[in-house]
């Protein structure tokens, strides 16, 4: 189960992606490969490489198939014993992670750098580690499939309600939330929203006074640490002067893509849409 510390861990993992440094392999297909970040193991099973996978960490929890890989530590902790032992032969992580990258080249072991922030850093992860690991076909028509997608849930519609999306373990003094410089103020643009958070950063922290002069018509709560069919945080309750409380406009996605910045974003994006339509019907027709 993702606790509230791993969905604050996977944003720290939300940074802009270029283009990754080649491993050096001599040209050789990795045939051992070790994921460092949990958005990477997904990447790597719906490229269908993942019988080259040796080691994940203990975040990676989709497919199923990923929770019984080998361990090797995660985010600050990795055990570098345990990813020696695994005789990788190539090690894909994150491109933030310095001291990480500088251990792994002094132990002589190649490494992919990705990221992910936006959806084209998302699609460019997925060619990236399709190129270098031997599954380019693969990754084209997943992204394909992907874009096709996109068009197809983008909404045309001009009414975009304001939004707030919250996430993290429903604390009643202080409210965090998704800001613009993210995926997921990207998916809710697409699905039709606005969101209310203004400014430059990934996600804020926000007191109740704060999201009261906010007043958003929706509020969208990321909580995959809990089990389906939650009900919204009880800290709304002292927040009913807001127009989505008031209106009943709160909602609860639980699914543990959520906040994990891989090819599941389309679900996500997915929820987004068919709750901005959910708000849109309930708008008064003139």
């Amino acid at each position: 189960m993702i606790k509230h510390t791993t969905i604050l861990f996977t944003l720290s993992l939300l940074c802009g992606c270029e283009k990754p440094a080649q491993p050096s392999m001599s040209g050789k297909l990795p045939d051992r490969i070790i994921s460092l970040a949990p958005n990477i193991t997904e990447t790597i099973y719906a490229l269908g490489i993942d019988n080259k996978l040796v080691g994940v960490t203990p975040h990676c929890h989709y497919p199923e198939a990923a929770r019984v890989l080998p361990k090797v530590g995660g985010f600050g902790q990795f055990n570098y014993e345990a990813i020696v032992a695994a005789r990788p032969d190539l090690v894909i992580l994150h491109k933030e992670y310095e001291v990480e990258k500088s251990r792994l080249k002094s132990l002589g072991i190649p490494t992919l750098e990705t990221g992910a922030y936006f959806i084209a850093d998302i699609l460019k992860t997925i060619r990236n580690i399709g190129e270098v690991c031997g599954a380019e076909e693969r990754a084209n028509q997943l992204i394909q499939n992907l874009k096709i997608r996109i068009a197809e849930l983008e909404s045309t519609s001009t009414n975009r309600p304001r939004v707030l999306i919250t996430f993290g373990s429903g604390e009643t003094e202080t409210i965090q939330a998704f800001g613009p410089a993210c995926i997921h103020n990207e998916l809710l643009e697409i699905a039709g929203g606005h969101n209310v958070i203004e400014g430059s950063l990934p996600f804020a922290i926000l007191s109740r006074e704060a999201v009261l002069r906010l007043n958003p018509d929706i509020i969208i709560e990321l909580a995959p640490e809990l089990d389906d069919g939650a009900e919204p945080s009880k800290h709304w309750k002292n927040l009913a002067a807001i127009n989505a409380v008031k209106n009943n406009r709160i909602h609860v996605l639980t699914g543990n893509y959520t906040c994990i910045p891989g090819p599941r974003f389309i679900q996500t994006l997915n929820d987004f849409v068919e709750i901005i339509r959910q708000n849109d019907s309930l708008q008064p027709k003139f």
